[in-house]
């Protein structure tokens, strides 16, 4: 058949050729296509010198024998710090100002299954179910007791019923009003309370009763975060949510009222919490922090949130654990859950409240510009998220000053006001935790380069036409 002529062509069928001849053209311009894969904001390397120097030679062991980031056992660590001093003590970050920050901190691990990070979360976790079985221990010893000054009390009350009854018959030499004021003198034995450390699993109700018992505070351990995250978000567990979003700073109140259990007032809300999470699973966190209607805060509170790079070297380690490190941490854990702060340096209010610290005259410097600055970098940045995550530093940089100062006084190395070492070393601490919070709250900036990577999945599973 002969070709028609362009003439003869209808304009349906010139606007045909035109099409196929631009798809033709322009695929021949096309370029080689690009791997898609999402991209990670690069992160500051911990620096093994930032871990408090009583901690140091054990936490860096760990982290050798397992081969995995330092950053894992110490932010475990600090975490578990801050939550053995809790709400006994706190430091006001300005001279004058009543202002007071309770080192009450929440943490994370973000990483693969194969980064170890539940067995480095252990590890360290160690010390603190060593103090918890210590405390169960001596909880049994005085229950034993406890049980005896009941059967003592139970016979007295018996004795002084017998002579009631032989003083209603008009014997004995003790009058019936006698009797009955020895009766009411007679003490109810207090009931031993069982003192605790770390919890992995309670409903609020619960909690308020071992906050009721434990006026410091108490450690939430979650091996999965995104457990405990799921369970907040179920309709039916906001009151759960209202109360650790209250638990965060350390030094609220909460009230509860249950058929049965009746109304609990809970004078010191101090929670901390700590776990670990894989990043696939986070991103959809992240997007209900990044909407505005659904954003509560809750994420942010979790300032020592790590995202580190993985190892790109590996080794087969084999060494036994550095027993002596190990032992001094444990005795600095027992002296920061037993200590009275006051005997340190601690200023105890006149109307009984809470005792604090202040900074020393150069540490006081340190945090006053810092401040500062943190301020201008509040101004400047343009992330909502961000803004909201940096805000809560002003409350995190003397929580970790804080902690590192009551660390050294554990190990007798330090007295008095806190240092301007250990502010320093918090001021350093803020620092690398931002780079995280940068890269978490990344994984969630670009949408477009994440649906890219999504639909580049499906296809290369076949599951699209």
């Amino acid at each position: 058949m002969k070709p028609r002529l362009v003439e003869t062509l209808t304009q349906e069928e010139k606007n045909f050729l035109l099409q196929v001849n631009a798809e033709e053209s322009n695929a021949e311009s096309w370029p080689e296509p690009e791997k898609i894969e999402p991209s990670l904001l690069p992160v500051e390397e911990f620096d093994p010198g930032m871990i408090p120097g009583p901690l140091r030679e054990w936490l860096t062991d760990i982290s050798w024998r397992m081969q995995c980031p330092v950053d894992f056992v110490a932010v475990a660590a600090v975490v578990a710090a801050g939550a053995l001093i809790g709400a006994g003590c706190g430091i006001r970050p300005k001279q004058k100002d009543d202002w007071l920050v309770i080192p009450n901190l929440w943490g994370g691990i973000i990483a693969r299954p194969s980064m170890l990070k539940t067995p480095a979360l252990a590890d360290v976790l160690k010390q603190v179910k060593k103090l918890e079985l210590e405390a169960k221990e001596h909880y049994e010893e005085e229950l034993l007791l406890s049980e005896a000054d009941a059967e003592i009390l139970k016979a007295q009350k018996e004795a002084i019923k017998s002579k009631m009854l032989q003083a209603a018959k008009g014997k004995g030499s003790e009058t019936l009003e006698e009797l009955r004021q020895e009766y009411a003198l007679l003490e109810q034995p207090e009931a031993p309370v069982r003192r605790r450390f770390i919890t992995n699993d309670a409903t609020i109700e619960k909690m308020a009763e071992l906050l009721n018992e434990n006026p410091r505070g108490i450690l939430y351990f979650r091996d999965e975060l995104v457990g405990f995250l799921v369970n907040l978000d179920r309709e039916d567990r906001q009151a759960d949510r209202a109360f650790y979003l209250e638990a965060w700073n350390g030094f609220g109140s909460y009230t509860t009222d249950r058929i049965g259990r009746g109304t609990i007032d809970t004078n010191n809300l101090c929670v901390s919490i700590l776990g670990g999470i894989q990043p696939s699973r986070l991103t959809g966190y992240l997007m209900q922090a990044k909407d505005d209607l659904q954003n509560d805060g809750l994420l942010q509170r979790f300032q020592l949130l790590v995202f580190p790079d993985e190892p790109k070297v590996w080794q087969l380690i084999d060494e036994y654990p550095n027993r002596e490190a190990r032992d001094r941490a444990f005795r600095i854990f027992h002296a920061l859950a037993s200590m009275d702060f006051g005997s340190y340096g601690a200023v105890q209010p006149e109307a009984d409240g809470r005792p604090y610290f202040h900074f020393t005259d150069d540490a006081q410097g340190v945090f006053n510009d810092w401040l500062i600055d943190l301020q201008e970098k509040l101004q400047k940045e343009d992330s909502p998220l961000m803004v909201e995550h940096l805000s809560k530093y002003r409350s995190l940089m003397p929580s970790l000053a804080l902690i590192f100062h009551l660390i050294d006084i554990a190990d007798g190395q330090a007295t008095g006001g806190v240092s301007s070492m250990a502010a320093l070393n918090a001021m350093f601490w803020c620092e690398y935790l931002e780079t995280h919070a940068r890269r978490i709250y990344g994984m969630v900036g670009d949408t477009a380069q994440r649906a890219a990577s999504e639909l580049a999945k499906k296809i290369k599973q076949g599951r699209l036409q």
